[in-house]
């Protein structure tokens, strides 16, 4: 997977800094990014192991950030 450019990732890592939990739209919310950029950017996280989903479900998924 390609690293992620913009000002997406950055402000995506702010939100995962201050909030313990955070869904897509909430991440979609606070970045101001479309959903499908933050979908992308959240998959990009977790495959490289920076944020970890929390809900093992497909729907009302659920991140956070790696310690």
């Amino acid at each position: 997977m390609a690293p992620l450019s913009g000002k997406t990732p950055p402000a995506l890592r702010a939100v995962l800094t201050e909030w313990p939990v955070v869904s897509a739209p909430i991440a979609e919310t606070l970045t101001g990014a479309s959903r499908g950029t933050v979908q992308r950017n959240l998959a990009w996280m977790e495959a490289q192991g920076l944020i970890c989903e929390v809900t093992g479900t497909e729907c009302f998924r659920m991140w956070r950030a790696m310690p």
